[in-house]
């Protein structure tokens, strides 16, 4: 009997943490297990563009990249490379952080990591068309289609 309580305990814990991975989250687990790199920073949270550098991609569980107050501490552990988009522009390759700490381009790597020279990212437009503003319309369209489709049919079955 304490094993199944044990046991349901442990079911439990396992579908709460799949409810609180969130969908970036989970994306971004799989692509850093697979050592994919993410050139357009989906896994990770993009800076401002700052004239004169190029944009950071920070971790994704930062919340922002920038220099707020609380960056250095996300989670209580030290993110301060991982979250403050300065010190993550510091660190990149080439510009003196040592060969086994430095920051890669996001072409290369997985976040953190440094967006390519001479592109700005942005957020989608909040107004463009997604499945989520035309799912009501999607699924009476489907069932208008599929309703046409079984009135051409003529009906197989036999009788007894």
């Amino acid at each position: 009997m304490a094993a199944m309580r044990i046991l349901s305990a442990a079911v439990a814990a396992g579908a709460f943490l799949l409810v609180v991975l969130s969908r970036p989250a989970a994306s971004a687990l799989v692509v850093r297990r697979a050592g994919l790199p993410d050139p357009m920073c989906k896994t990770g949270v993009i800076s401002l563009k700052e004239e004169g550098k190029p944009q950071v991609c920070c971790a994704g569980y930062c919340g922002e990249c920038s220099d707020y107050p609380t960056c250095g501490s996300v989670r209580e552990q030290n993110s301060t490379f991982a979250c403050c988009a300065t010190q993550v522009f510091n660190i990149r390759c080439g510009a003196g952080a040592p060969a086994n700490t430095c920051l890669k381009k996001c072409s290369e790597t997985v976040p953190p990591c440094i967006m390519e020279d001479g592109e700005v990212f942005t957020t989608p437009d909040p107004d463009q068309r997604t499945a989520g503003s035309d799912c009501n319309e999607a699924v009476s369209n489907w069932r208008a289609q599929a309703d046409a489709a079984l009135a051409g049919t003529v009906s197989t079955s036999v009788a007894p």
